[in-house]
């Protein structure tokens, strides 16, 4: 299972510059349905590419396999009469990638070429000016093995033959099935002897790999199946070049024939990370494919330790929630379509946040905030809604009305239930400039409930009433507890409004003059008949000047908020800063 313990260790190797050759950063200045410059940044050595089908996942896993010296995206993308790639000679379809060299970030251009010879030559090419590079040295491109995996494709020579090669029956032979009859036992001398079989003068096999205890280890550890012995055989006695793979487990010898597709892509996956060479640039398109959700939690415990071992940067393509549990909000990228048809990158989601756009269903596990009043709620729900659609939907908001000392009460009925909501209070209800830490209190000052009552009453400034085993009868030790629990919810879920009351956030002596101006109201004098008690008060004097009443006092207070984060300020960024710590805090 992934612990924090190893996501930190990972983020500290990081730190450390353990990790050779690790490209820093890839940006698009124009590439396929990409934003034009679309940046991702890579600051945590195994990365996540998180979206729905078709938002252009794959295709950037494939231009980061074209990074490195003798690799080219035309591997995977050329043009065809089909589906030309259709761009003018100035403004070539590129992407620029930025790795370390000393110390040093240095930055290399690949861009498509047009050559007649050559119609999808991907080239190195000299850094240019309208790319913001700097001109003065051109950079080799990095040298660094490439693994690429894509795990819907990778089919054993038994599927390939069976599901997806056409077949025609002869007088020998009248079927599929048939076909695979006469000449396994030739795959079955290829396992049993070694070695390369001819037929017909052709090689049609390459020798046997065995694989070692370690890898074998490993395998069983991720399928959670004991396996003895493991043997992989590429060859073309099913037509084309394909893989058969021979399992021996304590009970029974069976090939791929009878393996699930997920069984077979682990092995592959396993055999190749065992066999690359250290600081490897490993890149995975749905590895979760075929495999139940305890095997994909053990293939991340993995996918880390090797990270680990051998200094990989490993990046993958999934839709797989429990890849990203635990993970750190700065490796995972989403992609999302925008209104025009374009994929957008978001370079840093919270695990759960990610999952929406997956379109998974998280209501469950939504992080809830409590607010004392409605104006407060409204402008959270702004404010969320201009950090991101899926950080919105990630939280759960309530306005519990009652006041502020209710809902402090009411925290002590909340301390022992495991997924407890966080609270944004007022501005005023603020009675200490930080949260008391009883692990700074010498034990003198704490070992009471009479001792922590009095100073929780300086932190809330209001008496907490709590309830022990058998009613109000003394229980000392459970009150301690009780208390000590309060201080920590307090300390990890209590936040703060940056004024003494919402209005005075969102409050615009401009707004309010235009507002007045279009209801032409130009006899009304801001200052003395608006501006007259606090910003609570001149929301409701601003409300009856222009409609009479106070019934469109919510509205009114709605169109400040818009009005208020257009314009930006230090309290939306304190409030944004607020909500996330929260949303941190939430994804531990």
């Amino acid at each position: 299972m992934v612990s924090l313990k190893e996501v930190e260790k990972l983020k500290s190797m990081k730190d450390s510059n353990v990790f050779k050759k690790h490209i820093e950063y890839i940006r698009f200045p124009l590439f396929r349905n990409l934003e034009p410059n679309t940046l991702i940044n890579f600051d945590y050595p195994i990365s996540f590419f998180v979206g729905k089908n078709g938002g252009g996942k794959s295709s950037t896993l494939q231009a980061l396999y074209g990074c490195p010296l003798n690799h080219s995206l035309s591997d995977f993308w050329f043009s065809t009469a089909i589906d030309p790639i259709n761009e003018l000679k100035n403004n070539r379809n590129c992407f620029i990638y930025g790795y370390k060299e000393d110390g040093e970030i240095i930055e290399v251009l690949k861009q498509r070429a047009q050559r007649k010879n050559k119609l999808d030559y991907w080239e190195p090419s000299r850094p240019v000016k309208k790319y913001n590079m700097d001109t003065s040295t051109r950079f080799s491109p990095i040298e660094r093995n490439v693994e690429y995996i894509d795990f819907r494709s990778e089919l054993s020579a038994f599927d390939s033959f069976m599901y997806f090669m056409p077949f025609h029956s002869s007088s020998s032979i009248n079927s599929k099935q048939d076909y695979v009859r006469r000449y396994s036992s030739r795959i079955k001398e290829a396992f049993d002897t070694g070695k390369e079989i001819k037929h017909f003068r052709t090689i049609k096999n390459k020798p046997v790999v065995k694989l070692t205890i370690s890898e074998i280890d490993s395998i069983s550890y991720v399928l959670g199946k004991k396996y003895n012995e493991i043997e992989i055989l590429d060859h073309k006695f099913l037509k084309n070049w394909g893989f058969s793979v021979r399992f021996s487990s304590p009970v029974l010898q069976y090939s791929e024939a009878f393996a699930g597709s997920g069984e077979t892509a682990i092995i592959v996956l396993i055999h190749k990370i065992h066999s690359c060479p250290k600081n490897s640039l490993v890149l995975l398109d749905e590895p979760e494919t075929s495999l139940h959700p305890g095997s994909q939690i053990r293939l991340m415990s993995y996918l880390i330790e090797q990270c680990k071992k051998k200094h990989l940067q490993i990046i993958i393509s999934t839709h797989s929630p429990f890849f990203l549990e635990k993970m750190p909000s700065n490796s995972i990228k989403v992609f999302s379509t925008n209104n025009i048809g374009m994929f957008h990158v978001e370079n840093k989601r919270e695990p759960k946040e990610a999952l929406y756009e997956l379109e998974i269903d998280i209501s469950h596990d939504k992080t809830q905030i409590l607010m004392e009043d409605s104006l407060a709620y409204n402008i959270i729900e702004r404010v969320l809604a201009k950090m991101g659609e899926d950080i919105k939907n990630s939280f759960e908001l309530k306005y519990l009305p009652g006041g502020a000392d209710s809902l402090k009460q009411r925290i002590a009925t909340l301390l022992d239930f495991e997924r407890l909501p966080y609270i944004i209070f007022d501005g005023d209800q603020k009675k200490i400039e930080h949260h008391v830490d009883l692990s700074l209190l010498p034990n003198n000052e704490i070992d009471t409930s009479i001792k922590l009552k009095t100073l929780l009453k300086t932190q809330t400034n209001c008496s907490i009433d709590f309830y022990v085993d058998g009613g109000n009868n003394d229980n000392e030790p459970q009150k301690i507890e009780l208390l000590k629990k309060y201080f920590k919810y307090y300390e990890e879920r209590v936040f703060y409004l940056p004024e003494n009351i919402p209005e005075e956030i969102i409050w615009d002596d401009d707004k309010a003059n235009e507002k007045l101006k279009s209801f032409q109201k130009k006899e009304t004098n801001l200052d003395e008949n608006i501006k007259n008690g606090d910003a609570k008060d001149y929301f409701i004097n601003l409300c009856e000047a222009l409609y009479g009443d106070r019934k469109h006092l919510e509205t009114l207070q709605i169109e400040f908020i818009i009005n208020w984060i257009n314009k930006g300020d230090n309290n939306l960024s304190f409030i944004e800063e607020a909500l996330n710590s929260i949303r941190q805090h939430a994804s531990l």
